[in-house]
């Protein structure tokens, strides 16, 4: 056993080593590690992807001290050596440990077949005490925390739930009318001049790309109320100046509404939230600019 209570290492608790066994059987078949071990890509020419990895990670360090909570014995240290032990001389003294190592074609994550081999076993753990591992029970802040364990059923749910966002998102895309796909192309400030098939190709992608966004987008009225922003300023209805951050009136420069500087949202996103909660006025202005664009739309026909 690499984790072996050989002469000053891996001396653990019975208690520890019980519950240690514990947590690997609850694993199941397997678990994985995730190794934070990548760097942005510096040249997509060379390298495939935003991201890359090392060839070969090795963590460190080998062996470290452990508080271990459960030891009562008599004459035995809380302060425990952890190693894997490959090696020991002729008087049993460790003269060399296995190392944790990650290749880089797996992107940073170790799996590990706790279930079948015996080494993979060891290997985690060794993880689980390891003071590198995001959360663990025995992490040492003062070092940079370098690897956690996937929850799996997490991560399962996680997948579960963006492959039934992307679905619901899909067959929302692929149900829009051509006039739906306009307004939707006007409401993401697209050039909705493009053929049908184009427009609808971009919206499918986004909704396939980034469903969470594109469904809270399709709920409710913002796509609505953005579409008939953008087309009434497309139709010179009305204009946004920049400098001031205000709506007004082509015709007449009357001031319609000011946006706040704050905040990610666009000043038509910002318009169109206005319009939807700004109460009497804000559906004044709706319903006027609903009426001028219908009256601008007639006029080019």
């Amino acid at each position: 056993m690499l984790l072996r209570e050989t002469g000053l290492f891996n001396e653990l608790s019975p208690e520890l080593r019980k519950k240690l066994e514990a947590k690997i059987d609850g694993f199941g078949k397997s678990v994985r590690y995730k190794f934070d071990i990548s760097n942005e890509n510096p040249d997509p020419t060379k390298h495939d992807g935003k991201l890359i990895y090392p060839n070969m990670f090795i963590l460190d360090p080998s062996t470290f001290f452990i508080q271990d909570p459960y030891e009562k014995r008599d004459n035995r240290s809380k302060t425990k050596r952890i190693g894997l032990i490959e090696n020991v001389d002729e008087k049993g003294v460790p003269t060399k440990f296995k190392k944790i190592k990650v290749e880089g074609k797996y992107k940073g994550v170790l799996k590990l077949e706790v279930a079948e081999i015996a080494e993979h076993r060891e290997f985690a753990m060794f993880l689980e005490l390891h003071p590198k591992q995001t959360k663990g029970d025995f992490l040492d802040k003062s070092k940079r925390q370098m690897f956690t364990r996937i929850d799996e059923q997490a991560a399962a749910n996680t997948q579960r739930s963006e492959r039934t966002e992307r679905v619901k998102a899909l067959n929302v895309a692929q149900g829009m009318s051509d006039k739906d796909l306009i307004d939707f192309s006007d409401a993401m400030l697209w050039d909705s001049t493009q053929e049908i098939g184009i427009l609808r190709n971009e919206v499918e992608n986004l909704a396939e790309t980034d469903p969470k966004f594109f469904n809270d987008l399709v709920v409710g009225k913002n796509i609505e109320y953005q579409a008939l922003i953008k087309q009434c300023m497309d139709n010179g209805i009305i204009d946004y100046n920049y400098d001031e951050m205000k709506f007004v009136y082509s015709g007449n420069k009357q001031v319609i509404t000011q946006v706040s500087p704050s905040g990610e949202k666009n000043e038509v996103q910002k318009f169109a939230e206005w319009l939807q909660v700004g109460g009497d006025k804000a559906e004044e202005v709706y319903k006027k600019l609903k009426s001028l664009l219908k009256s601008a739309s007639k006029a080019t026909t």
